[in-house]
Protein backbone atom coordinates (compact mmCIF):
# COMPACT_ATOMS: atom_id res chain seq x y z
CA UNK A 1 0.00 0.00 0.00
CA UNK A 2 1.69 3.26 -1.08
CA UNK A 3 2.23 5.67 1.48
CA UNK A 4 2.78 9.64 1.37
CA UNK A 5 5.92 11.10 2.92
CA UNK A 6 4.62 11.76 5.92
CA UNK A 7 2.62 8.34 6.39
CA UNK A 8 5.98 6.81 5.43
CA UNK A 9 7.33 8.79 8.29
CA UNK A 10 4.71 7.79 11.02
CA UNK A 11 5.33 4.44 10.09
CA UNK A 12 9.03 4.69 10.18
CA UNK A 13 8.37 5.68 14.19
CA UNK A 14 6.07 3.36 14.81
CA UNK A 15 7.93 0.22 13.73
CA UNK A 16 10.34 1.70 16.54
CA UNK A 17 7.54 1.27 19.29
CA UNK A 18 7.37 -1.03 21.61
CA UNK A 19 3.52 -2.73 21.05
CA UNK A 20 1.18 -4.49 23.86
CA UNK A 21 -0.32 -7.23 21.87
CA UNK A 22 -3.82 -6.93 23.38
CA UNK A 23 -5.31 -10.14 21.83
CA UNK A 24 -3.51 -13.34 20.60
CA UNK A 25 -4.76 -17.28 20.11
CA UNK A 26 -1.19 -18.39 20.44
CA UNK A 27 -0.50 -22.00 22.48
CA UNK A 28 2.87 -22.81 23.78
CA UNK A 29 5.64 -22.19 21.16
CA UNK A 30 6.11 -26.35 21.41
CA UNK A 31 2.55 -26.70 20.02
CA UNK A 32 3.22 -24.92 16.94
CA UNK A 33 6.59 -26.53 16.97
CA UNK A 34 5.50 -30.18 16.70
CA UNK A 35 2.83 -29.12 14.02
CA UNK A 36 3.81 -30.27 9.95
CA UNK A 37 3.58 -26.44 8.37
CA UNK A 38 3.56 -25.34 4.57
CA UNK A 39 2.14 -22.62 2.92
CA UNK A 40 -1.60 -23.54 3.64
CA UNK A 41 -1.18 -22.53 7.16
CA UNK A 42 -0.83 -19.17 6.15
CA UNK A 43 -4.64 -19.92 5.42
CA UNK A 44 -5.43 -21.49 8.32
CA UNK A 45 -7.55 -19.21 10.61
CA UNK A 46 -9.88 -16.47 9.72
CA UNK A 47 -9.16 -17.26 5.83
CA UNK A 48 -10.92 -20.44 6.23
CA UNK A 49 -13.42 -18.36 6.65
CA UNK A 50 -13.16 -15.93 3.11
CA UNK A 51 -12.36 -19.29 1.44
CA UNK A 52 -15.63 -20.82 3.15
CA UNK A 53 -17.79 -17.73 1.67
CA UNK A 54 -15.82 -17.95 -1.73
CA UNK A 55 -17.27 -21.40 -2.31
CA UNK A 56 -14.81 -23.78 -1.19
CA UNK A 57 -16.68 -27.00 0.14
CA UNK A 58 -15.54 -27.68 3.75
CA UNK A 59 -14.53 -31.19 2.47
CA UNK A 60 -11.62 -29.21 0.45
CA UNK A 61 -10.58 -27.24 2.99
CA UNK A 62 -10.00 -30.12 4.69
CA UNK A 63 -7.71 -31.63 2.02
CA UNK A 64 -5.54 -28.79 1.83
CA UNK A 65 -4.60 -28.52 5.54
CA UNK A 66 -3.99 -32.37 5.28
CA UNK A 67 -0.42 -32.58 5.19
CA UNK A 68 -0.37 -36.86 4.22
CA UNK A 69 -1.87 -35.74 0.95
CA UNK A 70 0.43 -34.41 -1.95
CA UNK A 71 1.33 -30.84 -2.41
CA UNK A 72 0.79 -30.18 -5.79
CA UNK A 73 -3.23 -31.92 -4.99
CA UNK A 74 -3.54 -29.49 -2.56
CA UNK A 75 -2.49 -26.39 -4.27
CA UNK A 76 -4.93 -27.62 -7.41
CA UNK A 77 -7.99 -28.00 -4.87
CA UNK A 78 -6.94 -24.30 -3.45
CA UNK A 79 -5.68 -21.68 -6.26
CA UNK A 80 -9.33 -21.03 -8.07
CA UNK A 81 -10.12 -20.20 -4.47
CA UNK A 82 -7.21 -18.51 -3.29
CA UNK A 83 -7.83 -15.72 -6.95
CA UNK A 84 -11.22 -14.94 -5.15
CA UNK A 85 -9.62 -13.79 -1.78
CA UNK A 86 -6.67 -12.28 -2.68
CA UNK A 87 -7.38 -8.58 -2.50
CA UNK A 88 -9.21 -9.15 0.79
CA UNK A 89 -7.53 -7.78 3.85
CA UNK A 90 -7.29 -11.17 5.68
CA UNK A 91 -5.35 -12.50 2.77
CA UNK A 92 -3.57 -9.39 3.21
CA UNK A 93 -1.62 -10.77 5.88
CA UNK A 94 -0.60 -13.78 4.42
CA UNK A 95 0.95 -12.32 1.93
CA UNK A 96 3.00 -9.82 3.73
CA UNK A 97 4.25 -13.02 5.98
CA UNK A 98 5.19 -14.66 2.95
CA UNK A 99 7.36 -11.82 1.94
CA UNK A 100 8.77 -10.83 5.45
CA UNK A 101 9.81 -14.28 6.56
CA UNK A 102 10.40 -16.59 3.63
CA UNK A 103 11.29 -14.35 0.39
CA UNK A 104 8.18 -14.86 -1.46
CA UNK A 105 6.66 -11.16 -2.90
CA UNK A 106 3.42 -13.37 -4.23
CA UNK A 107 1.69 -16.76 -2.89
CA UNK A 108 1.10 -18.58 -6.59
CA UNK A 109 2.11 -21.78 -8.00
CA UNK A 110 5.85 -20.65 -8.87
CA UNK A 111 6.46 -19.70 -5.02
CA UNK A 112 4.26 -22.29 -3.02
CA UNK A 113 6.91 -25.21 -3.18
CA UNK A 114 9.19 -23.38 -1.85
CA UNK A 115 7.38 -21.33 1.18
CA UNK A 116 6.23 -24.68 2.24
CA UNK A 117 10.49 -25.88 2.38
CA UNK A 118 11.24 -22.46 4.12
CA UNK A 119 8.21 -22.64 6.69
CA UNK A 120 9.17 -26.21 7.56
CA UNK A 121 12.67 -25.00 8.01
CA UNK A 122 11.76 -21.98 10.11
CA UNK A 123 9.74 -24.10 12.50
CA UNK A 124 12.51 -24.54 14.83
CA UNK A 125 12.87 -23.19 18.48
CA UNK A 126 12.65 -19.32 18.41
CA UNK A 127 10.12 -18.97 16.28
CA UNK A 128 8.16 -16.81 18.69
CA UNK A 129 11.07 -14.65 19.28
CA UNK A 130 11.89 -14.32 15.81
CA UNK A 131 8.13 -13.16 14.70
CA UNK A 132 6.53 -10.98 17.89
CA UNK A 133 10.17 -9.65 19.10
CA UNK A 134 12.29 -9.47 16.61
CA UNK A 135 9.86 -8.61 13.55
CA UNK A 136 6.86 -7.29 14.91
CA UNK A 137 8.40 -5.28 18.05
CA UNK A 138 5.63 -6.85 20.06
CA UNK A 139 6.83 -6.65 23.77
CA UNK A 140 4.11 -9.01 25.44
CA UNK A 141 1.24 -10.71 23.72
CA UNK A 142 -1.71 -11.62 25.45
CA UNK A 143 -3.19 -14.69 24.29
CA UNK A 144 -6.11 -17.14 25.01
CA UNK A 145 -5.79 -21.14 24.70
CA UNK A 146 -7.16 -21.98 27.45
CA UNK A 147 -4.18 -22.40 29.26
CA UNK A 148 -1.65 -20.69 31.43
CA UNK A 149 1.43 -22.66 31.28
CA UNK A 150 2.57 -20.88 28.16
CA UNK A 151 6.43 -21.06 28.70
CA UNK A 152 7.35 -17.95 27.85
CA UNK A 153 7.64 -14.49 28.64
CA UNK A 154 6.59 -13.10 25.37
CA UNK A 155 3.21 -15.05 26.18
CA UNK A 156 0.61 -13.77 28.77
CA UNK A 157 -2.63 -15.50 29.46
CA UNK A 158 -6.13 -14.19 29.42
CA UNK A 159 -8.73 -17.11 30.46
CA UNK A 160 -12.58 -17.72 29.78
CA UNK A 161 -14.49 -16.06 32.24
CA UNK A 162 -16.45 -19.29 33.53
CA UNK A 163 -14.30 -22.38 34.28
CA UNK A 164 -14.12 -25.44 31.90
CA UNK A 165 -14.88 -22.40 28.86
CA UNK A 166 -18.93 -23.28 29.24
CA UNK A 167 -21.04 -20.29 27.86
CA UNK A 168 -24.45 -21.38 28.15
CA UNK A 169 -25.11 -23.68 31.14
CA UNK A 170 -27.81 -25.83 29.41
CA UNK A 171 -27.41 -29.31 30.61
CA UNK A 172 -26.32 -30.88 33.65
CA UNK A 173 -22.87 -32.23 32.20
CA UNK A 174 -22.10 -29.02 31.68
CA UNK A 175 -22.63 -28.08 35.33
CA UNK A 176 -20.97 -30.84 36.35
CA UNK A 177 -17.88 -30.20 34.30
CA UNK A 178 -17.14 -26.73 35.78
CA UNK A 179 -16.57 -28.73 39.13
CA UNK A 180 -14.91 -31.71 37.65
CA UNK A 181 -12.60 -28.91 36.14
CA UNK A 182 -11.95 -27.87 39.84
CA UNK A 183 -11.94 -31.14 41.37
CA UNK A 184 -15.08 -30.70 43.05
CA UNK A 185 -18.36 -31.99 43.10
CA UNK A 186 -21.33 -29.62 41.95
CA UNK A 187 -24.36 -30.49 44.94
CA UNK A 188 -26.01 -26.98 45.01
CA UNK A 189 -26.01 -23.74 43.31
CA UNK A 190 -23.26 -22.48 46.26
CA UNK A 191 -20.79 -25.14 44.74
CA UNK A 192 -21.14 -24.02 41.28
CA UNK A 193 -20.44 -20.68 42.42
CA UNK A 194 -17.74 -21.57 44.65
CA UNK A 195 -16.35 -23.54 41.96
CA UNK A 196 -16.00 -21.17 39.45
CA UNK A 197 -14.75 -19.02 41.85
CA UNK A 198 -11.57 -21.34 42.91
CA UNK A 199 -11.21 -21.15 39.12
CA UNK A 200 -10.44 -17.74 38.79
CA UNK A 201 -8.31 -17.48 41.91
CA UNK A 202 -6.16 -20.03 40.58
CA UNK A 203 -6.06 -19.06 36.88
CA UNK A 204 -4.96 -15.43 38.16
CA UNK A 205 -2.29 -16.93 40.30
CA UNK A 206 -1.01 -18.44 37.29
CA UNK A 207 -0.75 -15.03 35.69
CA UNK A 208 -3.93 -14.27 34.19
CA UNK A 209 -4.91 -10.85 33.70
CA UNK A 210 -8.49 -10.78 31.97
CA UNK A 211 -11.18 -12.99 31.34
CA UNK A 212 -13.19 -13.60 28.61
CA UNK A 213 -17.21 -13.33 27.70
CA UNK A 214 -18.98 -12.60 24.87
CA UNK A 215 -21.88 -9.81 24.53
CA UNK A 216 -24.42 -12.20 24.00
CA UNK A 217 -28.58 -11.30 25.71
CA UNK A 218 -28.08 -11.49 28.68
CA UNK A 219 -31.56 -11.36 30.82
CA UNK A 220 -31.73 -9.10 34.53
CA UNK A 221 -29.57 -11.60 36.96
CA UNK A 222 -32.15 -13.63 39.34
CA UNK A 223 -30.66 -15.99 42.33
CA UNK A 224 -34.23 -17.58 42.62
CA UNK A 225 -34.88 -18.04 38.92
CA UNK A 226 -30.96 -19.72 39.10
CA UNK A 227 -31.44 -22.04 41.72
CA UNK A 228 -34.77 -22.97 39.95
CA UNK A 229 -33.14 -23.65 37.17
CA UNK A 230 -29.88 -25.54 38.76
CA UNK A 231 -32.44 -27.79 40.37
CA UNK A 232 -34.14 -28.57 37.43
CA UNK A 233 -31.62 -29.72 35.55
CA UNK A 234 -29.55 -31.85 38.98
CA UNK A 235 -32.98 -33.47 39.60
CA UNK A 236 -33.63 -33.98 36.11
CA UNK A 237 -36.82 -32.44 36.12
CA UNK A 238 -36.03 -31.10 32.30
CA UNK A 239 -32.84 -32.72 30.53
CA UNK A 240 -31.80 -29.13 28.72
CA UNK A 241 -32.58 -25.49 29.25
CA UNK A 242 -32.52 -22.93 26.80
CA UNK A 243 -29.03 -21.58 25.81
CA UNK A 244 -29.75 -18.23 27.04
CA UNK A 245 -31.71 -19.18 30.33
CA UNK A 246 -31.63 -17.70 33.96
CA UNK A 247 -28.86 -20.29 35.69
CA UNK A 248 -26.10 -19.44 32.73
CA UNK A 249 -27.15 -15.05 33.15
CA UNK A 250 -26.95 -15.21 37.24
CA UNK A 251 -24.04 -17.18 37.04
CA UNK A 252 -21.77 -14.68 34.48
CA UNK A 253 -23.11 -12.13 36.57
CA UNK A 254 -21.64 -13.45 39.28
CA UNK A 255 -18.32 -13.82 38.39
CA UNK A 256 -18.52 -10.98 36.22
CA UNK A 257 -18.62 -8.84 40.04
CA UNK A 258 -16.09 -11.27 41.40
CA UNK A 259 -13.44 -10.53 38.32
CA UNK A 260 -13.43 -6.97 39.76
CA UNK A 261 -12.74 -7.76 42.89
CA UNK A 262 -10.01 -9.85 41.52
CA UNK A 263 -8.69 -6.83 39.71
CA UNK A 264 -8.66 -8.49 36.72
CA UNK A 265 -10.21 -6.95 33.05
CA UNK A 266 -13.06 -8.49 31.54
CA UNK A 267 -12.56 -8.99 27.42
CA UNK A 268 -15.89 -9.32 25.47
CA UNK A 269 -15.76 -10.62 21.87
CA UNK A 270 -18.80 -8.05 20.70
CA UNK A 271 -20.25 -8.31 16.67
CA UNK A 272 -18.11 -10.31 13.79
CA UNK A 273 -18.87 -14.19 14.33
CA UNK A 274 -21.77 -16.53 13.07
CA UNK A 275 -24.63 -15.32 13.44
CA UNK A 276 -23.52 -12.08 14.81
CA UNK A 277 -27.20 -10.39 15.57
CA UNK A 278 -26.36 -12.20 18.61
CA UNK A 279 -22.98 -10.71 19.31
CA UNK A 280 -24.04 -6.62 19.25
CA UNK A 281 -22.11 -5.00 21.24
CA UNK A 282 -25.51 -3.04 23.17
CA UNK A 283 -26.07 -6.25 24.66
CA UNK A 284 -23.30 -5.06 27.22
CA UNK A 285 -25.09 -1.98 28.16
CA UNK A 286 -27.22 -3.40 31.49
CA UNK A 287 -24.07 -5.16 32.54
CA UNK A 288 -21.63 -2.14 32.40
CA UNK A 289 -24.54 -0.18 34.34
CA UNK A 290 -24.75 -2.89 37.27
CA UNK A 291 -20.61 -3.17 37.18
CA UNK A 292 -19.35 0.03 37.59
CA UNK A 293 -15.99 -0.75 38.78
CA UNK A 294 -15.41 -3.58 36.40
CA UNK A 295 -13.02 -2.94 33.88
CA UNK A 296 -14.20 -4.29 30.45
CA UNK A 297 -12.03 -4.22 27.43
CA UNK A 298 -14.75 -4.35 23.63
CA UNK A 299 -12.93 -6.11 21.40
CA UNK A 300 -13.17 -6.10 17.70
CA UNK A 301 -14.97 -2.58 17.74
CA UNK A 302 -18.06 -4.09 17.38
CA UNK A 303 -17.70 -4.86 14.17
CA UNK A 304 -20.11 -3.58 12.32
CA UNK A 305 -21.85 -1.56 14.53
CA UNK A 306 -18.74 0.71 14.74
CA UNK A 307 -21.07 4.01 16.07
CA UNK A 308 -22.81 1.89 18.72
CA UNK A 309 -19.60 0.54 19.93
CA UNK A 310 -17.67 4.11 20.22
CA UNK A 311 -21.14 5.48 22.40
CA UNK A 312 -20.23 2.95 24.92
CA UNK A 313 -16.80 3.68 25.03
CA UNK A 314 -17.72 7.51 25.04
CA UNK A 315 -20.38 7.00 27.86
CA UNK A 316 -18.93 4.55 29.99
CA UNK A 317 -15.86 5.08 32.11
CA UNK A 318 -15.37 1.42 32.29
CA UNK A 319 -15.26 0.56 28.78
CA UNK A 320 -12.41 0.01 26.70
CA UNK A 321 -12.25 -0.30 22.70
CA UNK A 322 -10.02 -2.65 21.30
CA UNK A 323 -9.10 -2.76 17.98
CA UNK A 324 -8.00 -6.20 17.75
CA UNK A 325 -8.72 -7.99 14.38
CA UNK A 326 -10.37 -5.28 12.97
CA UNK A 327 -7.26 -4.11 10.73
CA UNK A 328 -8.07 -7.80 8.68
CA UNK A 329 -11.58 -7.64 9.09
CA UNK A 330 -11.05 -4.43 6.92
CA UNK A 331 -8.46 -1.54 6.66
CA UNK A 332 -11.17 1.15 6.06
CA UNK A 333 -13.62 -0.12 8.97
CA UNK A 334 -9.80 0.45 11.40
CA UNK A 335 -9.30 3.48 9.76
CA UNK A 336 -12.55 5.27 10.31
CA UNK A 337 -13.06 3.93 13.66
CA UNK A 338 -9.90 5.45 14.55
CA UNK A 339 -10.23 8.45 13.12
CA UNK A 340 -13.42 9.11 14.66
CA UNK A 341 -12.82 7.64 18.27
CA UNK A 342 -10.29 10.78 18.39
CA UNK A 343 -13.65 13.06 17.76
CA UNK A 344 -15.67 10.88 20.53
CA UNK A 345 -13.68 9.27 23.25
CA UNK A 346 -11.50 9.85 25.56
CA UNK A 347 -7.76 8.97 24.19
CA UNK A 348 -6.85 6.88 27.19
CA UNK A 349 -9.91 4.33 26.51
CA UNK A 350 -8.25 3.00 22.34
CA UNK A 351 -6.75 -0.16 22.52
CA UNK A 352 -4.65 -0.49 19.51
CA UNK A 353 -3.64 -3.56 18.27
CA UNK A 354 -4.51 -7.36 18.79
CA UNK A 355 -3.03 -9.68 16.37
CA UNK A 356 -5.92 -12.50 16.82
CA UNK A 357 -4.04 -15.43 15.13
CA UNK A 358 -3.42 -19.26 16.12
CA UNK A 359 -1.37 -21.38 14.97
CA UNK A 360 -0.19 -18.79 11.98
CA UNK A 361 2.03 -16.89 14.01
CA UNK A 362 3.78 -15.36 11.05
CA UNK A 363 0.98 -13.46 10.04
CA UNK A 364 0.58 -11.19 13.55
CA UNK A 365 3.19 -9.55 11.44
CA UNK A 366 1.46 -8.40 8.40
CA UNK A 367 -1.31 -7.40 10.95
CA UNK A 368 0.69 -5.41 12.57
CA UNK A 369 2.27 -3.74 9.67
CA UNK A 370 -1.76 -2.74 8.52
CA UNK A 371 -2.05 -1.81 11.70
CA UNK A 372 0.78 0.85 11.52
CA UNK A 373 -0.61 1.76 7.98
CA UNK A 374 -3.98 2.58 9.30
CA UNK A 375 -2.90 4.63 12.49
CA UNK A 376 -0.05 6.45 10.04
CA UNK A 377 -3.11 7.05 7.34
CA UNK A 378 -5.36 8.54 10.43
CA UNK A 379 -2.62 10.47 12.27
CA UNK A 380 -1.25 12.27 8.80
CA UNK A 381 -4.48 13.15 7.80
CA UNK A 382 -5.01 14.99 11.34
CA UNK A 383 -1.33 16.17 11.06
CA UNK A 384 -2.12 17.96 7.33
CA UNK A 385 -5.61 19.63 8.83
CA UNK A 386 -3.51 20.96 11.41
CA UNK A 387 -4.83 19.27 14.33
CA UNK A 388 -1.89 18.24 15.66
CA UNK A 389 2.04 18.03 15.36
CA UNK A 390 4.09 15.19 14.24
CA UNK A 391 5.08 14.80 17.81
CA UNK A 392 1.51 14.76 19.62
CA UNK A 393 0.45 12.16 16.74
CA UNK A 394 3.27 9.64 17.65
CA UNK A 395 2.71 10.39 21.23
CA UNK A 396 -1.18 9.16 20.78
CA UNK A 397 -0.07 5.97 18.84
CA UNK A 398 2.03 5.43 21.82
CA UNK A 399 -0.67 5.61 24.20
CA UNK A 400 -3.00 3.45 21.83
CA UNK A 401 -0.19 0.89 21.40
CA UNK A 402 1.36 1.23 24.93
CA UNK A 403 0.52 2.63 27.70
CA UNK A 404 -3.41 2.17 27.21
CA UNK A 405 -3.46 -1.52 27.30
CA UNK A 406 -0.50 -1.17 30.07
CA UNK A 407 -2.94 0.33 32.50
CA UNK A 408 -5.72 -1.81 31.27
CA UNK A 409 -4.40 -5.16 32.40
CA UNK A 410 -2.31 -3.63 35.05
CA UNK A 411 0.85 -4.95 33.10
CA UNK A 412 4.36 -4.94 34.65
CA UNK A 413 6.16 -4.75 31.56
Amino acid sequence: MLLSPLEQRLVTALEATEVIDTHEHLSPEEVRLKTRVDVFTLFSHYTHGDLAAAGMPEAEYGAIQNPDLPLDYRWRLFAPYWERIRWGSYARSALLAAAKFYGAEDINEKTYVAICEKMAKANTPGLYQRVLRDACHIRVSLTQCQRTDLGSPLLVPVMPLLAHDIWDLSTWGQVAAAGQAQGAAIGGLDDLVESNRAYIRRVKSEGAVGLKMVSNPYQQPSRKAAHEAFEQLRTGAVSSLPAINPLRDWLVDEMIRFAGEQDLTVAVHTGYWGDFRALDPLHMIPILQRHPGVRFDLYHLGYPWLRESLMLGKGFSNVWLNFCWTHVISQRFAMDGLDEAIDVMPMNKVIGFGGDYGLPVEKVYGHIVMAREDIARVLARRIERGGMTEDQALGLARKWLWDNPKSLYHLDV
